[in-house]
C-alpha cells in the first residue's frame, strides 16, 4: 500500500510541473483536453496547480499518457535528431 501512495505522491508532483506545459505545446484548450481525456476540466486544472489530493493513480495516469507523458508524468526523451 506504501508503494502506491509514494507512487502517487511522485505521479502527482510529476503532473503539477509538466501537465500545463505539456498541454500549451499541444496547443489545447483545458475544455478540449478534458473533453478527449473525459475527465472534467476542474480536475485537469487542479492537477496541473498541483493541488490535487483525490485522485486516482489511474486518473492521473490517464491525464499523463494523453499528453504524451510517461506513467509517472514526466515528459519522454527525445531521440537524437539524425544529423
Amino acid at each position: 500500500m506504501d508503494e502506491i501512495k509514494d507512487q502517487l505522491y511522485v505521479v502527482r508532483r510529476n503532473l503539477a510541473t509538466h501537465a500545463g506545459p505539456a498541454r500549451s505545446r499541444m496547443r489545447i484548450s483545458l475544455d478540449n483536453a478534458a473533453r478527449l481525456v473525459r475527465l472534467t476540466p476542474e480536475f485537469i486544472a487542479t492537477v496541473e496547480k498541483g493541488s490535487d489530493s483525490t485522485s486516482s493513480l489511474a486518473e492521473l495516469t490517464q491525464l499523463a499518457l494523453f499528453l504524451g507523458l510517461t506513467e509517472l508524468g514526466e515528459p519522454r526523451h527525445r531521440a537524437p535528431e539524425a544529423v
